[in-house]
Protein backbone atom coordinates (compact mmCIF):
# COMPACT_ATOMS: atom_id res chain seq x y z
CA UNK A 1 0.00 0.00 0.00
CA UNK A 2 1.31 3.38 -1.01
CA UNK A 3 2.30 5.49 1.94
CA UNK A 4 0.25 8.75 2.60
CA UNK A 5 1.18 12.22 2.73
CA UNK A 6 -0.31 14.83 5.08
CA UNK A 7 -0.88 17.79 2.55
CA UNK A 8 1.37 20.42 3.48
CA UNK A 9 -0.16 23.80 3.08
CA UNK A 10 1.18 26.19 0.50
CA UNK A 11 2.73 28.95 2.73
CA UNK A 12 5.60 30.09 1.55
CA UNK A 13 8.48 30.25 4.31
CA UNK A 14 9.12 34.06 3.56
CA UNK A 15 5.56 34.19 5.24
CA UNK A 16 5.84 31.74 8.43
CA UNK A 17 8.84 33.67 9.05
CA UNK A 18 7.18 37.19 8.84
CA UNK A 19 4.45 35.84 11.24
CA UNK A 20 7.09 34.32 13.84
CA UNK A 21 8.77 37.75 13.69
CA UNK A 22 5.27 39.39 14.34
CA UNK A 23 4.41 37.14 17.27
CA UNK A 24 7.87 37.92 18.83
CA UNK A 25 7.01 40.88 19.31
CA UNK A 26 3.45 40.71 20.65
CA UNK A 27 3.29 40.64 24.70
CA UNK A 28 3.46 36.81 25.60
CA UNK A 29 4.37 35.47 21.91
CA UNK A 30 0.51 34.97 21.70
CA UNK A 31 -2.53 36.87 19.59
CA UNK A 32 -5.95 36.48 18.93
CA UNK A 33 -5.35 35.06 15.90
CA UNK A 34 -9.04 36.54 13.98
CA UNK A 35 -6.87 39.77 14.83
CA UNK A 36 -3.58 38.46 13.20
CA UNK A 37 -4.56 39.50 9.72
CA UNK A 38 -4.30 43.32 9.88
CA UNK A 39 -0.90 43.96 11.21
CA UNK A 40 0.90 40.77 8.69
CA UNK A 41 -1.42 42.73 5.57
CA UNK A 42 -2.56 39.19 5.19
CA UNK A 43 -5.93 38.72 3.82
CA UNK A 44 -7.76 35.55 5.56
CA UNK A 45 -7.14 33.03 2.65
CA UNK A 46 -3.54 33.94 2.89
CA UNK A 47 -3.20 33.91 6.91
CA UNK A 48 -5.02 29.97 6.88
CA UNK A 49 -2.01 27.95 5.51
CA UNK A 50 0.28 30.27 6.85
CA UNK A 51 -0.86 29.44 10.34
CA UNK A 52 -1.17 25.88 9.29
CA UNK A 53 2.62 25.29 8.36
CA UNK A 54 3.85 27.20 11.26
CA UNK A 55 1.51 24.61 13.16
CA UNK A 56 2.94 21.71 10.91
CA UNK A 57 6.74 22.77 11.83
CA UNK A 58 6.05 23.02 15.34
CA UNK A 59 6.52 26.93 15.79
CA UNK A 60 3.36 27.60 17.02
CA UNK A 61 0.32 26.22 18.79
CA UNK A 62 -3.03 27.10 18.36
CA UNK A 63 -5.67 27.40 20.90
CA UNK A 64 -9.24 28.91 21.84
CA UNK A 65 -8.79 31.27 19.29
CA UNK A 66 -5.19 31.94 20.06
CA UNK A 67 -1.90 31.59 18.29
CA UNK A 68 1.10 31.03 20.43
CA UNK A 69 4.88 30.69 19.71
CA UNK A 70 6.02 27.31 20.85
CA UNK A 71 9.82 27.48 22.89
CA UNK A 72 11.26 26.47 19.37
CA UNK A 73 9.42 29.10 17.48
CA UNK A 74 10.98 31.54 19.92
CA UNK A 75 14.12 30.53 19.22
CA UNK A 76 13.52 30.29 15.38
CA UNK A 77 12.22 33.77 15.09
CA UNK A 78 15.07 35.00 17.26
CA UNK A 79 17.55 33.37 15.54
CA UNK A 80 20.43 34.88 12.75
CA UNK A 81 21.28 33.31 9.48
CA UNK A 82 22.67 30.77 8.96
CA UNK A 83 21.39 29.64 12.45
CA UNK A 84 17.63 29.75 11.27
CA UNK A 85 18.06 27.95 8.43
CA UNK A 86 19.53 25.27 10.32
CA UNK A 87 16.82 25.20 12.43
CA UNK A 88 14.43 25.47 9.24
CA UNK A 89 15.90 22.53 8.08
CA UNK A 90 15.66 20.36 11.31
CA UNK A 91 11.82 21.13 11.11
CA UNK A 92 11.71 20.43 7.80
CA UNK A 93 13.68 16.93 7.84
CA UNK A 94 10.95 15.40 10.39
CA UNK A 95 7.74 16.14 7.75
CA UNK A 96 6.99 12.80 5.83
CA UNK A 97 6.95 13.92 2.58
CA UNK A 98 10.52 15.96 3.25
CA UNK A 99 11.72 12.81 4.87
CA UNK A 100 10.43 10.44 2.31
CA UNK A 101 12.61 12.37 -0.22
CA UNK A 102 15.64 12.37 2.12
CA UNK A 103 15.36 8.86 2.28
CA UNK A 104 14.96 7.85 -1.02
CA UNK A 105 17.74 9.78 -2.19
CA UNK A 106 20.55 7.48 -3.90
CA UNK A 107 24.08 9.18 -4.41
CA UNK A 108 22.72 12.53 -3.38
CA UNK A 109 19.66 12.98 -5.74
CA UNK A 110 15.57 11.38 -5.84
CA UNK A 111 13.74 11.46 -8.93
CA UNK A 112 10.88 13.39 -9.25
CA UNK A 113 8.39 11.65 -11.33
CA UNK A 114 8.49 8.86 -8.43
CA UNK A 115 7.51 11.40 -5.78
CA UNK A 116 4.09 12.37 -8.29
CA UNK A 117 3.35 8.70 -8.40
CA UNK A 118 3.26 8.24 -4.82
CA UNK A 119 1.89 11.38 -4.23
CA UNK A 120 -1.09 10.94 -7.01
CA UNK A 121 -2.43 8.10 -5.20
CA UNK A 122 -3.44 10.61 -2.39
CA UNK A 123 -3.73 13.72 -4.59
CA UNK A 124 -4.94 14.92 -8.25
CA UNK A 125 -2.34 15.62 -10.68
CA UNK A 126 -2.13 19.22 -10.36
CA UNK A 127 -2.35 18.85 -6.39
CA UNK A 128 0.62 16.68 -6.27
CA UNK A 129 2.60 19.13 -8.53
CA UNK A 130 1.92 21.41 -5.83
CA UNK A 131 2.51 19.27 -2.67
CA UNK A 132 6.26 19.04 -4.45
CA UNK A 133 6.58 22.51 -5.25
CA UNK A 134 5.70 23.54 -1.72
CA UNK A 135 8.25 20.82 0.03
CA UNK A 136 10.85 21.99 -2.35
CA UNK A 137 10.42 25.48 -1.92
CA UNK A 138 10.40 25.17 1.62
CA UNK A 139 13.33 22.64 1.52
CA UNK A 140 15.50 25.38 -0.69
CA UNK A 141 15.08 28.09 2.52
CA UNK A 142 16.46 25.32 4.93
CA UNK A 143 19.02 24.41 2.25
CA UNK A 144 17.88 20.81 2.63
CA UNK A 145 17.98 19.89 -1.32
CA UNK A 146 17.62 21.79 -4.33
CA UNK A 147 15.91 20.70 -7.90
CA UNK A 148 17.81 19.99 -11.06
CA UNK A 149 15.59 20.64 -13.59
CA UNK A 150 17.09 19.20 -16.53
CA UNK A 151 17.77 15.78 -14.96
CA UNK A 152 13.72 16.35 -13.09
CA UNK A 153 15.96 15.25 -9.45
CA UNK A 154 15.86 16.49 -6.45
CA UNK A 155 19.44 16.88 -5.19
CA UNK A 156 20.06 17.04 -1.48
CA UNK A 157 22.03 19.72 0.37
CA UNK A 158 24.97 19.60 2.50
CA UNK A 159 23.95 17.55 5.32
CA UNK A 160 25.57 18.03 8.60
Amino acid sequence: MPEAFEPLPHAPIGRVLGLLEHLREVPGGREDLYKLGAPLGYELDDLLPVTEAAKRLGLVVVASGDIELTADGRALAAAEEPERKRLVARRLEALPLIAAILREAEKGRAAKKRFLERLRSSFSPGEAERQLQTALDWARYGEVFDFDGDAEEFVLGPRE
